[in-house]
């Protein structure tokens, strides 16, 4: 699994993929299951995600997935890619629990991959 941060999305397409290659020689492999647009950066993170498509049809990765975004930049997606991400890695917890968006991905076939899932609200301290 790897990402591309917002530095390199805003730097384009071009940077999008070299950091899908450095990233595959980085863990020293041939292809990485999952790669994932971190943030929806406004104005680059569709380009970037199509960036990530065409490295999934070079088998470069086999899945493109999305990080942080809300329901929103998935529907900015739609229509403009050709599939939508097999996952959706956002903040799920019981302090914050994203019933609509969780309902959007779900109609939608896209995945959840919750982080902070037992920190209460950010704060470092484990929910008791």
């Amino acid at each position: 699994v790897g990402k591309v941060w917002g530095d390199k999305i805003y730097d384009g397409p071009e940077a999008v993929k070299a950091q899908v290659q450095k990233s595959i020689d980085d863990l020293q492999c041939e292809y990485l299951d999952l790669f994932m647009v971190h943030w929806p950066v406004p104005g680059k993170h569709v380009e970037a995600y199509k960036a990530l498509e065409e490295e999934k049809a070079a088998g470069r990765i086999r899945s493109v997935a999305v990080a942080n975004y809300t329901i929103e930049d998935l529907q900015e997606l739609q229509g403009k890619v050709g599939m939508m991400p097999t996952v959706n890695q956002i903040e799920i917890n019981p302090s914050l629990f994203r019933t609509d968006t969780i309902k959007f991905c779900q109609e939608n076939n896209v995945a959840l991959m919750a982080y902070r899932v037992f920190l209460n609200s950010g704060k470092g301290t484990v929910m008791q």
